[in-house]
């Protein structure tokens, strides 16, 4: 029995149009995904990288990373020159706010053939600024690719030509052959000795710090050490072609060394008994030194007033003056001392103006001629009676003589 169905044939367009909307919403739904996927839904800062390279495995796109947790994606690389290269980082702006400005940049690979990522690392003293939209921050490190190394290993395959190659390693062969200890102790030998230079660094980096003024000052004395050398030229040719008289020379000087010789052997004990009995005077002129140059110079500039007073002129020229009589002799006062001690001292010398007398000075020697108690004229004084009594021989009573002196 035929089944009759409950709902109507739906014409074929409209089948065909629900297909195409159900097609369209599959492609709209990844598409959205993909965009949200890339980040296409959410702002990104961007963040400028300059690197000396970039290097053979980095391309736009690749990854950028924050403790291991991807934040961001390389958006566009340039190259600045020879050198450098300009990675612009298009990084959500709320995990580019928890990045330090002085965080360190690496571009590393996580496997040897693998594309790079650009990786931020916490340095370890944390700026407390932060990165914002627009930072340009300098790369830290770039590893470097293992593809990088085979093109580098290829240009020097490229130019060393093989049949030289074999020929050299077979020869480095035939040397080291049966020579492992001895190679074995030359690299300890001079792993120690790169010890002792490591452990030298500091000196050593002083010492090159230092050589650059001294070569710069050889540099500066140049012409004259090349003078000095031709002069020593000079010299050493003079030498030459006056041998005979500088042999001569060293044949007297041997004849005046043996001579010497005699001389101080037959005499040295009267030379030790001279520089013994000389120690006490030295002793005393070196105690005294510092004056003896006053001295000197005192009398050297005597001289030459006394030339210009004197020389060349005729006649005699004198100055009178009247000085204080000294204080006759006195008993036991005046009895003679060695005891004068004292100085060095220059007493005004060298110089000594013309209206200043030359100063006098008093030891404890019993004599005083400028004692205080003679700087004055005394009339009748008892010295006169021994004046007389020097003069004459004659005893004279001081008393008496005062008397006559008052009639």
């Amino acid at each position: 029995m035929p089944t009759i169905s409950d709902h109507p044939q739906r014409p074929g367009w409209v089948r065909k149009l629900a297909a195409v909307g159900l097609v369209a919403a599959v492609a709209g739904a990844a598409s959205l995904a993909l965009v949200a996927y890339t980040g296409g839904l959410h702002a990104a800062a961007t963040v400028t990288v300059i690197s000396q390279r970039a290097g053979l495995v980095m391309d736009p796109g690749a990854r950028v990373k924050l403790r291991g947790v991807t934040i961001g994606k390389v958006g566009s690389i340039r190259l600045l020159g020879d050198d450098e290269a300009e990675l612009v980082l298009r990084v959500d702006p709320a995990a580019l706010g928890t990045i330090a400005s002085n965080a360190r940049v690496d571009i590393a690979s996580p496997t040897v053939f693998g594309a790079k990522d650009v990786e931020f690392e916490d340095p370890p003293s944390p700026s407390p600024a932060r990165l914002t939209d627009g930072s340009v921050v300098r790369a830290s490190n770039v590893t470097v690719e293992l593809n990088s190394v085979f093109q580098r290993l290829t240009a020097v395959l490229d130019t060393v030509e093989p049949h030289k190659l074999d020929a050299t390693l077979s020869a480095i062969a035939t040397t080291l052959t049966g020579r492992g200890a001895a190679l074995g102790t030359a690299l300890d030998r001079a792993d120690q000795t790169l010890r002792q230079l490591n452990s030298a660094g500091p000196a050593l980096e002083h010492d090159l710090a230092a050589l650059a003024p001294v070569t710069a000052t050889y540099a500066d004395v140049a012409p004259n050490l090349m003078h000095t050398a031709a002069n020593a030229t000079a010299l050493g040719r003079t030498v030459i072609e006056q041998s005979k008289n500088l042999d001569l020379l060293l044949l007297n000087t041997v004849g005046l060394a043996n001579t010497g010789r005699d001389l101080l052997g037959d005499n040295s004990a009267g030379l030790t008994t001279v520089l013994d009995v000389l120690r006490p005077t030295t002793g005393l002129l070196a105690e005294y030194s510092p004056g003896i140059p006053c001295l000197f110079k005192g009398l050297d500039a005597s001289s030459r007033i006394g030339h210009d007073a004197y020389s060349a002129q005729p006649g005699v020229k004198m100055s009178f003056g009247l000085l204080m009589g000294a204080q006759s002799y006195r008993y036991p006062q005046d009895l003679p001392k060695v005891a004068a001690t004292g100085g060095p001292h220059c007493m005004g010398l060298p110089d000594i103006s013309a209206d200043q007398h030359a100063k006098y000075l008093v030891t404890d020697t019993g004599v005083n001629p400028l004692a205080p108690d003679n700087q004055g004229p005394k009339a009748n004084a008892p010295s006169a009676a021994d004046l007389m009594s020097y003069l004459f021989g004659v005893p004279v009573d001081p008393a008496a003589l005062r008397a006559r002196a008052g009639k």
